[in-house]
């Protein structure tokens, strides 16, 4: 805090009356009384911003003096008569009045009756406080509220007066040419605490980093002050420091922070009884997290793939994809990697790296397989209940109402129950319906159920063997199935897989077989 030091001339005019004088309070430079007009006193007005008064206090040098101020700011007396009893020898002398006016300040006589031996030094200081207040007790009063602001000077002792009762008298000396003058206090809470010199500060961590916030404070007060930390607007229990640290920060720790000092000595209409610091925020960064890697997968040569990630972690993220390991596939940066019209060459490990302001995340790889096409297509299978033996009806139509239009599709004579019919029509249309019916009084009520089933196209010569085979799209790509042995009764023929109803999508393989 800046404070200006003035200069204040005291002069003796000694009369014939033993250890009396008069002392002329003058300010011939500067002014006698500063106060201060900001809350880090950064500013200072010349006098007392709504005038005020200045008290002198004397005794003979080396007299035991406890100041009235506390170096916190408090008075150490709850009045002045209080303050003279505890200090034997001291005298207080008259209360000169000082108003707002810029510039220099003259003081009236004050008439000093202190026991000082003739010739002798004397010890002083002066008091002072703003506004209308006649004494040091009602403007202590004050104080309390905020109505007055109080001021002490420094302690000035050895001053020599010079001998009153010599004939002639002595000449006094100038009583302190150092004398540094005295600065009000604005507010109180200034004199002890002048501000926040480190506030906390914003931090951007990764998860699992530790954070350390601190403050600094310029708190002179020799009354016990207290520190307690908040996370967005609630107290932390325990955090009750100058500095608060988190170990192993993690995204619930993102938020504000800010500690409040308070103490019990802290009043006033201004600042209320507590300090906020600045609001510190703290940033948590989560490294990369991949929470679905990409599948391996199956595909027919010509076809299109898609792999595809899902990743969480601090925004953004950063993608790229990545060919057996070390080959990055250029353009290809998106969670979704698309392959179109694969051939054989592409066949292999496929990676992504994601990345982001923290870390970066390689997702385990996921294996293409690339296999020769095999004709398929789906298509209508009916399972056929009844009578074993009877004959059923097979009807289709595009449509069902007053002229569905039903038309017969097939007979067929059950052999078994159930019994698989498939629907090899070409082209299909957009819908189609179906029902059956017998006439010859059947002891079971024909019906049917409706499937769509995967039809693998099968080619070569007549009463030569192939075995189908037939594995997922996605999953390992060693995990064929073999699904039957199948000697030809054409030379294309069709082969149904009514085992794949209710599975995951299936791709095909045709194997001759010796």
């Amino acid at each position: 805090m800046k404070k200006a030091f003035t200069l204040l001339v005291l002069i003796v005019i000694p009369t014939l009356a033993f250890a009396q004088g008069q002392i002329a309070i003058a300010n011939s430079a500067t002014s006698l009384v500063q106060q201060q007009t900001t809350y880090q006193g950064s500013t200072n007005v010349p006098v007392p911003v709504g005038g005020g008064h200045v008290q002198f206090l004397a005794a003979p040098d080396g007299t035991p003096f406890t100041p009235l101020v506390a170096s916190c700011g408090w008075p150490n007396f709850r009045s002045m008569a209080e303050f003279l009893a505890a200090n034997p020898g001291w005298n207080a002398y008259d209360i000169v009045p000082i108003g707002p006016v810029p510039g220099r300040f003259v003081g009236p006589i004050v008439t000093v009756y202190s026991p000082l031996t003739p010739g002798g030094n004397i010890e002083y200081v002066t008091i002072g406080w703003t506004g209308p207040f006649a004494t040091f007790d009602t403007a202590l009063a004050a104080s309390r509220s905020g109505n007055a602001f109080l001021g002490e000077s420094a302690l000035v002792t050895g001053v020599a007066t010079g001998d009153p009762t010599t004939i002639p008298p002595g000449i006094p000396t100038l009583m302190s040419a150092s004398y540094p003058g005295m600065t009000l206090w604005w507010p109180p809470l200034d004199v002890y605490f002048r501000g926040f010199t480190a506030q906390p500060t914003n931090q951007t961590l990764a998860v699992g980093a530790t954070v350390t916030f601190y403050v600094e404070a310029d708190d002179a007060c020799p009354l016990p002050s207290y520190y307690q930390w908040y996370f967005n607007g609630v107290s932390i229990p325990r955090a009750n420091s100058a500095n608060y640290q988190i170990s192993n920060v993690q995204l619930r720790n993102t938020g504000a922070y800010c500690v409040v000092l308070s103490n019990a000595a802290w009043l006033g209409p201004w600042f209320g009884s507590v300090i906020v610091s600045s609001n510190a925020i703290l940033t948590v960064l989560a490294p990369p997290s991949i929470t679905q890697p990409p599948q391996s997968q199956t595909a027919y040569e010509g076809s299109t793939v898609d792999f595809q990630v899902s990743a969480t972690g601090s925004a953004p993220l950063g993608y790229q994809w990545f060919f057996n390991t070390s080959q990055a596939l250029a353009g290809d940066t998106d969670f979704v990697l698309q392959l179109t019209n694969v051939q054989a060459a592409q066949a292999g490990a496929y990676t992504l790296v994601v990345t982001n302001a923290v870390g970066a995340l390689t997702s385990p790889p996921a294996v293409l397989s690339v296999i020769p096409p095999v004709g398929q297509r789906i298509v209508p299978g009916l399972v056929l209940l009844g009578q074993p033996g009877s004959l059923l009806t097979l009807e289709d139509a595009d449509a069902v109402g007053p002229a569905s239009g039903w038309v017969t599709l097939d007979r067929v004579t059950l052999a078994h129950t159930p019994q698989w019919y498939f629907d090899v029509s070409e082209p299909l249309p957009p819908q189609r319906f179906y029902r059956t019916w017998q006439t010859n009084g059947p002891s079971a009520i024909p019906a049917l159920s409706l499937y769509m089933v995967p039809a693998v196209s099968l080619t070569g010569s007549i009463g030569h063997s192939v075995q189908v085979d037939a594995i997922n799209q996605f999953g390992p790509t060693d995990a064929w199935v073999t699904l039957a042995a199948v000697t030809l009764t054409n030379t294309s023929q069709l082969y149904f897989d009514t085992s794949a109803r209710g599975q995951p999508a299936r791709l095909y393989r045709v194997v001759p077989l010796p």
